[in-house]
């Protein structure tokens, strides 16, 4: 994290526009997912977490609570209810009864690939117009305030 003393100011309008851009692009991308997940009973973060588990192709719990923002008891409620949804299986590891290994079902392979196409039509839809460059900008930009983020909570 840079130091705030020899950050410029900001102007609060600035800060404003940001914060009006970003959760706008958070809220368009998030009701296209919801658009397309909600017909078959899911919300944009099990769908996160079945596509995470479609290119990881195995994975625990504890996996997912590394790469998706939410805690590990919110993960344990998901993966039981896409189990029972059929959508994700079990498997405990022989070598260690303790460990279980979830991965996608055939269902949930077919009906997680089939969104994730529908997802980055819509997605190319909202970008239609914006070059590979602006978007490269736009992340780079991002992951320096999200590592800004980070850093502030590590210290506190």
């Amino acid at each position: 994290m840079t130091n705030p003393e020899k950050q410029p100011q900001r102007s609060q309008s600035s800060l404003v526009n940001l914060e009006r851009s970003v959760g706008g692009l958070v809220n368009a991308l998030t009701k296209g997912v919801t658009n397309e997940t909600a017909p078959y009973g899911l919300n944009s973060v099990e769908f996160d977490l079945l596509r995470t588990c479609l290119e990881e192709r195995e994975c625990t719990a504890t996996d997912l609570a590394k790469v998706l923002p939410i805690d590990a008891s919110r993960i344990s409620r998901m993966v039981n209810r896409l189990v029972d949804m059929d959508l994700l299986v079990r498997r405990r590891l022989r070598s260690d009864r303790r460990i279980v290994m979830l991965r996608l079902s055939d269902e949930g392979k077919e009906l997680i690939s089939m969104l994730h196409s529908r997802i980055q039509e819509y997605e190319a839809k909202l970008t239609d117009g914006v070059s590979e460059e602006e978007i490269d900008v736009l992340a780079s930009v991002a992951s320096k305030i999200l590592a800004n983020h980070e850093a502030m909570e590590g210290s506190s």
